[in-house]
This record gives structure tokens, C-alpha cells and sequence, in this order.
């Protein structure tokens, strides 16, 4: 304990060099106050998050179940369309057989813990039911009469991942299974989540839960949404529904348990209702009527009269007399346009009128709805680790007399390998600039939440897990550092960060197609030839140049001095064959992911523009200027490259004319005040490879006690992650603070967030 003071106090000590950034914060003012709802989570069944995850059932549906055994053994599945296990299975010969169910890529288990085996067994067999570990040897055991309904313990001896269930005839013809089950005795709550994935998320402190999702609220088609009406009572007796992402969902997690998994947190729940649009088709405006009369009805579930409503009778049937209280309706998920127009009008009139305090949130798809009020505004980006730390400004100018902000969905989701620690860092410094907008910002939820490791069909996510194991990603542990050290009032800040020279901008040049057949001739840079190197893609020389043939995404052929100078110019002709597109003329190539191109003709060969890309992520840096390709023609291409301006030209014609922006600082800060405690909390973003020293300038704020404690996330590389063999590589470090009166200088590690809590004298 000795070395983390002395370590503290050093980082603490005034520096004799400049500092790298001076927070200056002024008590003279109050800041908004933080929303209460800021910081929540975001569910949606995706990644087998639900099924094989949260949902801590083991066992998969009817047609997981596949024969064992070496006697005659005939199995026939009964019913494949709902969630419980329906097969029949008959075997003859002395060696006995069965059937097994290796539920979600293995059953995971735990020696000494108890585990319900459950189930309507007829025919009069009696049956064995076993886990089995992959080797065959039985990890626990138990005989049952096949004449009615079992209940059985299985404590396994020993750990194992991938157990199997497996239940043969150890005596007569055989038997008929229904509605098999098999649950572990311990979970999470009353809602009786699994109990690490539960304990993990309770862990984030979220404000509200939303449910859910997401695209599983709308569907592939309707018949496919999420109908929250079938979820609800015995999980035996619901109706499954064909999940968006790819498999057949049983809503073992329905309405009523996402209600008490909320409850359970203390957190508001947020219901997503199905607007009458899904992917694919649309609830006619004539039929609506079912659609609000829907919505309205779940509203009464969650917060009726359990004995003068209808719902709220069957919500109490169900266990919970109380009313849950839902304050939160979004109507609709990412829907958009004249159609939703005319949707959200009929249900928003609607669910004001008997519910005026439900609080209505709307899609920000293509624009907001101007058919009704819009009370919440739901925004959503995945993109680069530099866009994300760009959008950290987006609310400081922003308009204060418009409806609040609902940042439904956000995280990095280009160059983030499978959650690593420069998404994480780009996604706290995007947190700074919510909390630091609070008034305009009302909640925010990072998304997806939980994958299945064996299911992965979006990438990253917080909490990776298998059948038994289960670990936080850094983006978790940044989402769960800003959540659980909020406090309660904005205390306004100006970062004020000592420029450094940018480096050179690299020499680089390159040509590229996007589902386009091309040819590039008379490559220049400042009059000489730069030779060509096709690095994917179908080329071949023609003529003095290099035709491209695949009408694939994002070919290219790369050229000049990636080392040299950046400041030049690049001239070329080029000719379409067919495609859909134009052409890509890449400059200022430094690497594969970090390059600047002009696109012609893109985005349907609907438009020009100017993207840049760092770290495999893109961004736009110009303005759109409408405009196509035609085949058949060579067009003359010039970029003329000095310094921070760029101009682009087509056959002459000037069409952009940009200064770049400097990349932003890799400084990020926003200051909360914890009245409760009566301390500051001075939370600091690091996106660098070297320590930073921020010196903090405390006006009007009353004195320090010295007294605090450092919460640091951080590491030396940035493209780390953390992973089941090593959960906690990257996760937050507390320590304590020594010396922090008056103005001081904290040394924050390299690739770091860190917050600190500095105890104010009463």
C-alpha cells in the first residue's frame, strides 16, 4: 500500500515542463444537472444473447435432440414450432440407447452445483438422465419413472464446459418427452437471469434497461416481431418466434422477466414497441388499430391496476400485484420516412392521451417525424475510434429547445479488433461530451450488450461469454467506470491542450474500384510515372496502365512513396466498363486503414466526396457534390495536395476545394460534482502512447481536503483485449490520492481513462 501513495503523490507532483492540457473549471456557474437516466444498457436477443446467455436455460429446443447408444433406437420430434422439447423415442435390443441434448455449443456446469432437471415423461420406461462430459464419463445421475412429471437434482462432479444431457432407456420400449428443462438453482434476481452474466451487468449500475432491441423488435417480416402478448406465463406454453439473427428464438426471456430483470437493477425499464413496420412489410394504416391498441395494452401490463385492468389482472397473475412503473416507450426501432410519419402520429396521439406521463421516444432515422411532437430523439453510430472521439463535440453547440437526445445505440466498430482498448479510450471520450451536454442529453446506452462467443454475428460487444465463462471488455468496463461515478451536477470546464506539430502526411497514392470494372492510365505524381502494385482485386495490365475487372467491394492497386513527402500532385485518366460505381483515387496513403480518397461516383453513382480514413474507419470531409460516372469515357483526374488544403478536379473542373481539419487533441475531460459525497470527480481520457500531464485550475470551487482516489483504466497497447484465459488484462485500478489541494497536475498513463475523486471540503 506504501508503494501505490508514493506512486500517486508522484504522479500528482507539479512538473517542471509544460503541461500537456489545463483543465480549468469554474464554480462561479452551475452546469446542467446530469440526467438521471444518462447511463444505461441495451438489450436485444442477437449473439444468442437471450438463448444461451441471459436466458440461463440449458437445454435447446426438439431439434437439438440427436440419438445415442448402439441399441435400436428411433426418435421421432413431435412438435419443432414451440419452445419446450417434444420427441418420442423407442428403443429395442439389450444394449439400451437414448437421446442427448448438447444444448448451446455445451452445457457448462460446476462442480458441487445443483442443476434441475425437469420434464413430462410418459410411456412407462424408466429412464436415466445423466450430464455426460465429452469423454463419455458421467458427471451426475439420476433414475426416473417415465409416468408423468420428473423432477430430478444433477450436482456434477467435476467442471466441464461442454456437458451433454442425455436421457436413456434403462428399462422397457421407450418414452415420450415433453417439455424438457434443465436450469441451475442459482441466478440473478427474481428474475432469475443467469447469475454471472446478471451479477456482471448489475455491476454497470444501469439507469435503464432497454428491451428488446433493437432490429428484433421489427423483424424480418411481421410475422417475426417481437409479439410481447405470447411471451408471457408458462415458458413451456409460449410461442417462438424466427429470430432476425439467424435462429429460432424461444422468448424464454419475455416482457414480464425484462420488467423484473429492471426491477431487479433499479433500473427504469424501456420498451421498445413494434410500430407496424418491419424489414420487409407493413401493417396497412387501415389495421393500426391493433398496432396502438398493442402498445397501450403492454402499458397496462407493466403499470395497470392488477384488480380494475385487464393486464394489470394478468401481471399479477403472473407474480407481481405491483405495478413496475414504465415511464420509457420508444415507438419503433430505426424506422424512417412517410410511413412511420403516419405510424408514430397514431400511436404517440394515442399513448398521451391516456397515458400523458410516459415519456415518448422516436426514431432519428432519415430524419425526425414532423407528424407529431417529439419529446426524445433516438440517434445511433458505430464507426471509427477517430469519428467516435470527433462526435465527443456534436452537443456543445447544439440546439437547446429541441427535443433531448437518446443516444440508443453508439460504439466503435471499425479497427476494434473484437472489443479492444482504443475503442474502449474513443468511447469514453465520446461520454465526456454527453455528460458535459446533460441538458441535451438525456440517456445513452452503448450497444450490443452481451455475444455468445460462439455466435458472434456483430462485433464488438460488452460481455463476452460462453456456456459457463464470461468477461467484461474494455468498452464494458469504460461503460461501468462513467456509470457508477456520475454525479449529480455539471461543473463547467475548459480544456485549454499545448498544440503539437502534426507529422508530415505520408506520400502515398493509390487507384481502387467498388463493384466497378475500371481502367487507370497515365498514373502521375508531379509529372513522373508512379508504377502501380495491384495489392486485391482482379488487374492486369492494359494499354500504359491496369484494368480492374471484379465487381467487388474495395479493390485497389497502390503506387508512390508512402515515406515521402504528402504534398504534391497526382494526376491519371480513367474509364468505366460497368458497375455500379465510379472510381476510388486514394493520396496521402500512410497505411492500409490510414489514407485520404476522393470517391467519384459513389454511393450508387449518385455522388462525389472526400473521405479520410484512420484506422480502418472513414469519415467524410467534404461536402457532397451530386454527380455520376458514365461507362465508356476516360475522365482526367488532378489532386493537388499543399499542406492542409486539398483540391480536386474533374476533366478541369474544380469540384472540391477542402482544408483538412487537424486531427483532434488526444485530450478529453468533463467534470461532474458529487453532492452526496461532497467530492469532485475530474474524469480524464489519455488517447496517446506516452503519459499526459493535466493541470488542473480550480476556481470558485472551494477547497480540497488532498484526500481522493484514482480509478485508471489503461495499457501499453492499444489494440489489446481482454479474453476469457485473461479477463481482467485491461480493467480499472483504484488507488489513493495524496497532495491534491489547490491547483496540482495529474500524470494520466498512456492510453488511459481515468477518474478522479477529489474529497471538497464542507
Amino acid at each position: 500500500m506504501k508503494s501505490a501513495f508514493i506512486l500517486v503523490a508522484l504522479l500528482l507532483a507539479l512538473v517542471a515542463h509544460a503541461q500537456d492540457a489545463t483543465l480549468t473549471l469554474d464554480g462561479s456557474k452551475p452546469g446542467p444537472r446530469l440526467s438521471p437516466w444518462l447511463h444505461g444498457i441495451f438489450f436485444e436477443e442477437i449473439n444468442h444473447a437471450g438463448d444461451g446467455g441471459l436466458n440461463p436455460e440449458k437445454l435447446r429446443g426438439t431439434a437439438s435432440w440427436t440419438i445415442v447408444g448402439k441399441g435400436q433406437v428411433a426418435m421421432k420430434s413431435l412438435d419443432s414450432n414451440v419452445p419446450g422439447n417434444f420427441v418420442e423415442v423407442r428403443v429395442r435390443g439389450a444394449e439400451r440407447g437414448g437421446i442427448r441434448n448438447d444444448g448451446y455449443w455445451g452445457i457448462g456446469v460446476e462442480r458441487g452445483k445443483k442443476y434441475g432437471f425437469r420434464a413430462r415423461l410418459t410411456e412407462g420406461a424408466r429412464v436415466r438422465v445423466a450430464l455426460v462430459a465429452p469423454d463419455g464419463s458421467e458427471l451426475a445421475s439420476a433414475l426416473v419413472k417415465a409416468t408423468g412429471e420428473v423432477a430430478v437434482e444433477l450436482i456434477p462432479k467435476r467442471t466441464e464446459p461442454k456437458a451433454s444431457l442425455v436421457l436413456s432407456v434403462a428399462g422397457g420400449d421407450g418414452f415420450r418427452l415433453e417439455n424438457a428443462s434443465l436450469l441451475p438453482r442459482e441466478t440473478f434476481g427474481k428474475s432469475q437471469v443467469r447469475k454471472d452474466l446478471g451479477e456482471l451487468i448489475a455491476g454497470m449500475q444501469p439507469s435503464f434497461v432497454r428491451f428488446p432491441g433493437g432490429c428484433f423488435v421489427e423483424g424480418d417480416k411481421l410475422a417475426n416481431k417481437f409479439d410481447w402478448k405470447t411471451t408471457l406465463g408458462k415458458k413451456s406454453g409460449r410461442t417462438p418466434n424466427q429470430c432476425l439473427w439467424g435462429y429460432k428464438c424461444t422468448n424464454g426471456l419475455g416482457y414480464h422477466e425484462f420488467l423484473q430483470w429492471s426491477e431487479d437493477m433499479k433500473s427504469e425499464p424501456l420498451f421498445v414497441v413494434n410500430c407496424g413496420m418491419s424489414h420487409t412489410d407493413i401493417v396497412p394504416m387501415e389495421k393500426m388499430g391493433a398496432v396502438v391498441q398493442d402498445a397501450l395494452d403492454a402499458i397496462e401490463y407493466a403499470n395497470g391496476d392488477s384488480k380494475t385492468t385487464r393486464w394489470g389482472a394478468e401481471r399479477a397473475k403472473n407474480g407481481h400485484p405491483k405495478p413496475f412503473g414504465l415511464k420509457l416507450i420508444e415507438i419503433g426501432n430505426e424506422n424512417g420516412g412517410p410511413k412511420y410519419e403516419e405510424r408514430y402520429k397514431l400511436i404517440y396521439e394515442a399513448i398521451k392521451k391516456k397515458y400523458p406521463e410516459v415519456n415518448l421516444i422516436a426514431c432519428d432515422w432519415g430524419g425526425l417525424p414532423k407528424s407529431a411532437p417529439v419529446e426524445i430523439s433516438d440517434e445511433h453510430f458505430y464507426t471509427s475510434p477517430q469519428q467516435m472521439q470527433n462526435l465527443s463535440r456534436r452537443y456543445d453547440n447544439y440546439p437547446r429547445t429541441g427535443p433531448k437526445i437518446y443516444l440508443g445505440e453508439y460504439a466503435v466498430t471499425q479497427g476494434c479488433g473484437q472489443g479492444n482498448l482504443i475503442a474502449a479510450l474513443s468511447e469514453a471520450a465520446f461520454i465526456t461530451g454527453l455528460e458535459r451536454n446533460s441538458d441535451v442529453v438525456s440517456l445513452a446506452s452503448y450497444a450490443p450488450l452481451l455475444v455468445n462467443s460462439s455466435n458472434r454475428a456483430w462485433n464488438p460487444d460488452a460481455i463476452v461469454f460462453d456456456s459457463q465463462r464470461s468477461f467484461g471488455t474494455p468498452s464494458y468496463w469504460v461503460q461501468r467506470m462513467f456509470s457508477t461515478n456520475r454525479g449529480e451536477q455539471v461543473v463547467p470546464a475548459t480544456l485549454d491542450v499545448r498544440r503539437v506539430k502534426a507529422p508530415a502526411p505520408p506520400g502515398g497514392v493509390g487507384v481502387g474500384t467498388w463493384r466497378t470494372d475500371a481502367t487507370f492510365a497515365d498514373v502521375k505524381i508531379n509529372g513522373s510515372p508512379a508504377l502501380l502494385t495491384p495489392s486485391r482485386g482482379t488487374w492486369a495490365p492494359e494499354g500504359n496502365g491496369w484494368r480492374q475487372t471484379e465487381l467487388a467491394d474495395d479493390r485497389r492497386a497502390y503506387g508512390g512513396d508512402r515515406r515521402g513527402s504528402g504534398d504534391y500532385t497526382l494526376t491519371l485518366r480513367a474509364r468505366k466498363s460497368q458497375g455500379e460505381e465510379g472510381f476510388l483515387v486514394l493520396f496521402r496513403v500512410g497505411t492500409d486503414d490510414d489514407y485520404l480518397w476522393w470517391n467519384l461516383g459513389g454511393w450508387g453513382n449518385t455522388r462525389h466526396n472526400i473521405e479520410r480514413a484512420i484506422g480502418g474507419g472513414k469519415e467524410l470531409v467534404a461536402r457532397d457534390v451530386p454527380g455520376k460516372i458514365e461507362p465508356d469515357r476516360w475522365y482526367d483526374i488532378k489532386i493537388e495536395c499543399e499542406g492542409e488544403r486539398v483540391r480536386c478536379y474533374l476533366d478541369n473542373v474544380l469540384i472540391h476545394d477542402v482544408t483538412l481539419a487537424p486531427p483532434p487533441p488526444p485530450f478529453y475531460a468533463v467534470v461532474t460534482r458529487d453532492e452526496k459525497n461532497q467530492q469532485l470527480l475530474v474524469k480524464l481520457v489519455n488517447i496517446q502512447e506516452r503519459p499526459a500531464d493535466f493541470r488542473l485550475v480550480l476556481n470558485g470551487i472551494g477547497a480540497l481536503t488532498g484526500r481522493g482516489e484514482a480509478l485508471t483504466l489503461s495499457g501499453n497497447d492499444p489494440n489489446a483485449e481482454n479474453s476469457f484465459e485473461k479477463p481482467l488484462r485491461l480493467a480499472p485500478v483504484k488507488t489513493p490520492l495524496t497532495g491534491a489541494r489547490g491547483d496540482f497536475t495529474y500524470r494520466a498513463p498512456a492510453w488511459s481513462v481515468s477518474i478522479l475523486r477529489l474529497d471538497l471540503k464542507k
